[in-house]
């Protein structure tokens, strides 16, 4: 079995990874995620942070 948690911004990425996450799911700042809200989802520069 695989935990596999979203997040939708960098504090909650790090928070499912240390928590034991398996894999995490993300989504992009663009027109193309339905979920575009103030505060959530990651842009390519957020992504390519480590």
């Amino acid at each position: 079995m695989e935990l596999l948690c979203p997040a939708g911004n960098l504090p909650a990425l790090k928070a499912a990874i240390e928590n034991g996450a398996d894999a995490v799911y993300i989504g992009l700042k663009d027109d193309t995620n339905a979920r575009h809200f103030a505060g959530l989802n990651f842009t390519e520069k957020n992504c390519r942070k480590r």
